[in-house]
């Protein structure tokens, strides 16, 4: 038999032997796992025999892998601190551009290694951030393969316009009581006018801005009103409370296996929040569009009407 088949049976028994502890309860969910030097004591096996064992039981989900404190037996719990780990991170790195406008992720295998998560993590988080519109799958057949949208993609510019006008509120550059218009607001993060009015609008839902209106109808006296009121104005005054937490670097095995950047700027919207505040902007856009065609039917029945009627 060849030595690389007796490494790979060497490893796999290994991870099937400390599978039956599990099952057993002789390993309980959260207990650390024993340490490679006591692994490789126990099975007389080499450093390397061991880590693939281990690397095997962490991406079929029986374990995970806490930096910097040790490997533990796997707790539901444990996959939804996982998910959002990668979740959040993934969504900072694009947010910095360390993951730039149109880049292929690394493999699943790869990102799974880095963050010390099963494979299953990976997919669910990867698919997560597909529906939340910042990743894309390769073809509509769902392969593996994901990528970061391109840079003309609407949602990833309303992603990143958001970024960019939480980056200004806290670097002071528009502080507390700040009024502006979409317009204004485009022109001071360099993002387009229509990606900046969406993103603002997540603020005002967040509660970290509100809306108000420039040139409002009720503050024209009505002696000097002119025949053709002044159009009201949406603006929006930047609030006190920004109260995203800084989450911690989302580190990974430190093997070097998948080289994602760990620097990136603080803030991030919640896992949960994002998908909502998406479904949100899409009902105001199709209410937005009915209310145009039923404006649009009123003005062409008002045009047929004979005069007189």
């Amino acid at each position: 038999m060849a030595p690389a088949d007796e490494a790979r049976l060497a490893f796999e028994r290994i991870a099937d032997d400390l599978k039956q502890q599990i099952r057993g309860e002789k390993l309980q969910p959260g207990q650390l796992l024993p340490s490679h030097s006591q692994l490789m004591e126990a099975y007389g096996a080499s450093s390397l025999t061991v880590q693939k064992a281990v690397r095997l039981l962490r991406s079929e989900g029986w374990v995970m892998t806490r930096q910097g404190k040790g490997t533990f037996v796997s707790r539901s719990a444990d996959f939804e601190h996982a998910f959002e780990k990668v979740v959040k991170d993934l969504e900072r790195q694009i947010r910095s551009g360390s993951l730039t406008p149109g880049i292929k992720l690394p493999g699943r295998e790869a990102l799974a290694d880095h963050y010390a998560v099963p494979v299953r993590v990976i997919d669910a988080a990867v698919s997560l951030l597909v529906r939340n519109e910042w990743l894309r799958y390769e073809d509509e057949e769902r392969s593996h393969d994901a990528y970061v949208r391109d840079a003309d993609d609407p949602a990833l510019g309303r992603h990143l316009a958001h970024a960019a006008l939480v980056q200004k509120i806290r670097n002071g550059s528009l502080p507390k009581g700040t009024r502006l218009t979409g317009a204004e607001a485009a022109e001071a993060i360099g993002h387009s006018e229509e990606n900046t009015e969406q993103a603002l609008a997540a603020l005002a839902l967040e509660g970290h801005a509100r809306k108000v209106y420039k040139n409002p109808r009720k503050e024209i006296p009505s002696r000097t009103r002119p025949s053709e009121p002044q159009p009201e104005e949406l603006a929006y005054v930047i609030g006190e409370s920004l109260f995203w937490e800084e989450p911690a670097d989302a580190g990974g095995t430190g093997d070097g296996s998948a080289q994602l950047p760990q620097s990136a700027p603080p803030g991030s919207w919640d896992v949960g929040l994002a998908g909502k505040l998406d479904l949100i902007l899409e009902q105001m856009a199709d209410m937005r569009e009915r209310l145009e065609r039923l404006e649009q039917a009123s003005q062409g029945r008002g045009a047929k009407r004979p005069k007189g009627a």
